[in-house]
């Protein structure tokens, strides 16, 4: 695995997380169609790069969104990337429902390519809980924009919403021995570890 391959998920990743942030500040300097700019040629990009129709069809309309939002109603727009965001997620969950190993089982195989009978079945059942979380904060994401104030939509995309992610996998963790009493658990850290050297195997076949 290369640098670029290190380093592009985690740039992903950060712009995510600081993305609330980034975007409440770039709205009071009035540059907010510059972030959404970035986000619509990210999209793009993915959707170039995507193997499959249904991923560069969803980028590809993510990115004529952004760039409509950016000409149209920038800050609104800019308060709306959150939604798309967890859309994104919640396609790419729903999508390895539909077509399987789930996207839970595919992590899991990274560390145990082979497991018990029952464990895919359960992880399907958790790629179906986190895909219906991510859904949910669609729904809660568009909203916020509409009826609450800049400061309560900072607050719930760049906290609150990551605080609730931790919640469920903190809970996953600890009902999992419930589940599978005897099953080995790894620590946290070699996971984490294994998914960043490893990660980007999972999208390969439906998501170049």
């Amino acid at each position: 695995m290369n640098v670029t391959r290190r380093i592009k998920p985690v740039a992903i990743v950060f712009l995510v997380f600081a993305y609330p942030f980034l975007g409440s500040y770039l709205i009071r300097q009035g540059w907010s169609h510059a972030m959404l700019l970035l986000f619509a040629a990210l999209n793009l990009w993915r959707a170039l790069q995507a193997s499959h129709p249904a991923f560069r069809r969803v980028h590809g309309l993510l990115a004529l969104a952004l760039l409509a939002g950016a000409y149209f109603a920038e800050a609104f727009a800019v308060r709306l990337v959150p939604a798309f965001v967890h859309l994104s997620l919640a396609a790419l969950f729903a999508h390895t429902l539909l077509h399987p190993p789930s996207l839970c089982e595919r992590l899991v195989r990274l560390q145990f390519p082979e497991f018990k009978p029952g464990i895919a079945e359960y992880l399907r059942q958790l790629t179906g809980i986190w895909t219906a979380f991510f859904a949910l904060n669609v729904v809660v994401c568009s909203l916020l924009p509409v009826f609450a104030d800049e400061r309560i939509w900072e607050l719930y995309t760049g906290v609150v919403v990551y605080l609730l992610m931790a919640l469920l996998a903190i809970g996953e963790f600890l009902y999992r021995p419930r589940r599978f009493p005897g099953l080995g658990i790894p620590p946290l850290l070699e996971t984490l570890k294994v998914m960043v050297r490893q990660g980007h195997q999972v999208f390969k076949g439906f998501d170049g």
